[in-house]
């Protein structure tokens, strides 16, 4: 007993020792008054969250890491959290409250832009970028409670190029901008996820700023207890965000597992069918998996989307609903041969297959030409944003540019919107869609309308159900016909059912 009075007096000792020499040289008065200077509202403030927000939302829309990065560094949010993490130290209300006033009318302000630019850009389709943000895990957190540290630790030591660097690292005005985003096009998972994404970087980082400010002696004016019991509340803030940030982690583990298995089990269905997958998305909730696949294969298999629901299943020991797309394409290879070729001298095939990717502005899965029958077949990607409208603009505008080349893009697999019989750019872009697929589809023709009664002595003409099928035969589409799709309040629609 003897030896540990001593003992603890001389750590005790040793700590003060080395908390006097962190905090040396610290001048309190004006680093809490810098910091509440940049911590308020004022236009400079409003300005550039406008701005940030701006550019954030553009960035994410066209999926561009580098102007997402600049609107970090214009971002002004970081000032009001950190000014809240010291007002919490030093328990000054009347900074408190200024702070969070800055922080919920620069979310509004940047939810406003956010959802104006995207309610008017005709960029509805969610980019990765945008996705990247909708599902936080306690990664983030980590990085949001070191990005805090090192914040509040550049404030007190004024270093603003490390300032800069967890203006980066954290990220604040994009997840904000992907709210904007969600609510703008009315999917609230987006928006959802995006907001405990910007929450977690918040009260992580104000709290570690709380943290930092305490370490170094930030202490309130008119009273010296209750550090101990600010530490423990922070830190039993953190730990109870963490929880649910861990579970998401957990989700992304087997996320990963599950797109492993989904590779390995796709390559032995489709063996010896020259085949590769262009497209997957998992989901895990920890009860059940969903995916999403799609294959480019010289040959289609009928049985595949069942074996690999049982091959998941059996792997994973969980209920799993895969969905499983094939693409009939000549040659799923061809571009992972294209990069592997002389690109030295690069002949006259790998020049024009060149020329085709420069030409094609949006992100593809496989640009594919064959020099000697003088045909391009594009894949654009999911996630392009391209509609099948778009992708018929996209074709028709690289025919007219390549005009010795037949251009063929393959839109991604997707629903097809009921038909309108009486319209012939409905039908047409149907049948479009269908014969880029290689469909094989199951359509149901619902009320069609008659042909116009002939003149005298001629025959009566194909009905307008008639006609569409006429149509998509014409272009090589095999279809089955089937009353089953009809709904009620149907008139003169065809409803199309792709097989599985």
């Amino acid at each position: 007993m003897s030896d540990t009075a001593p003992r603890k007096r001389s750590t005790a000792g040793l700590t003060r020792l080395a908390l006097s020499r962190v905090r040396k040289g610290v001048a309190y008065d004006d680093i809490a008054q810098t910091v509440y200077d940049n911590g308020g509202l004022d236009s400079r403030y409003i300005t550039m969250t406008v701005m940030s927000a701006a550019i954030a939302v553009l960035g994410l829309m066209l999926n561009s890491p580098a102007v997402v990065i600049g609107a970090m560094l214009v971002s002004p949010m970081m000032g009001p959290i950190v000014a809240l993490g010291f007002s919490i130290a030093l328990l000054d209300l009347d900074e408190m409250q200024r702070a969070v006033k800055a922080i919920a009318v620069g979310v509004g302000v940047a939810l406003l832009v956010a959802i104006i630019l995207t309610a008017v850009s005709p960029l509805k389709e969610p980019t990765s970028e945008i996705l990247a943000r909708t599902r936080p895990n306690f990664f983030d957190l980590l990085i949001a409670v070191f990005s805090g540290l090192a914040g509040a630790y550049g404030v007190i030591r004024q270093r603003g190029d490390t300032v800069i660097g967890v203006a980066i690292a954290t990220a604040l005005m994009p997840p904000i901008a992907t709210v904007g985003f969600g609510l703008g096009t009315g999917d609230l998972h987006i928006a959802g996820g995006a907001f405990y994404l910007f929450l977690t970087n918040l009260v992580a980082i104000a709290l570690a700023a709380t943290l930092t400010a305490g370490l170094f002696g930030f202490r309130p004016k008119l009273a010296t207890v209750g550090g101990r019991w600010r530490g423990i509340a922070v830190v039993a803030v953190l730990l109870l965000m963490s929880a649910p940030l861990a579970l998401s982690l957990r989700a992304i583990a087997q996320e990963s597992r599950v797109s492993a298995e989904t590779r390995l089990a796709v390559g032995e269905i489709f063996k010896g069918a020259d085949s590769r997958i262009t497209q997957l998305e998992t989901r895990s909730d920890g009860e059940e998996v969903t995916v999403s696949v799609l294959v480019s294969t010289r040959e289609i298999v009928p049985t595949a989307q069942s074996q690999l629901t049982s091959w998941l299943e059996a792997a994973l020991h969980l209920p799993v609903q895969v969905t499983l797309d094939q693409i009939a394409v000549a040659d799923p290879e061809a571009s992972a041969r294209a990069l592997q070729a002389n690109q030295a001298t690069p002949d006259p095939a790998t020049q024009m297959r060149n020329r085709l990717i420069e030409a094609v502005p949006f992100e593809t899965e496989a640009v594919l030409y064959d020099g000697a029958q003088r045909v391009a077949v594009i894949q654009p990607r999911r996630n392009s944003g391209l509609d099948l409208r778009g992708t018929v603009a996209l074709e028709r505008g690289l025919s007219a540019r390549f005009p010795d080349v037949a251009i063929r893009v393959i839109p991604p697999l997707q629903r097809l919107e009921p038909v309108d019989l009486g319209d012939p750019a409905s039908r047409g872009l149907a049948v479009w869609a269908l014969a880029r697929w290689r469909a094989e589809p199951l359509i149901s023709i619902c009320s069609p309308e008659p042909a116009p009664d002939p003149a005298e002595g001629e025959e009566r003409g194909p009905d307008t159900g008639e006609s569409f099928l006429a149509e998509l035969t014409a272009a090589g589409v095999t279809a089955e016909s089937s009353s089953s799709l009809c709904q009620r309040g149907d008139s003169n629609r065809a409803r199309i059912a792709l097989a599985e």
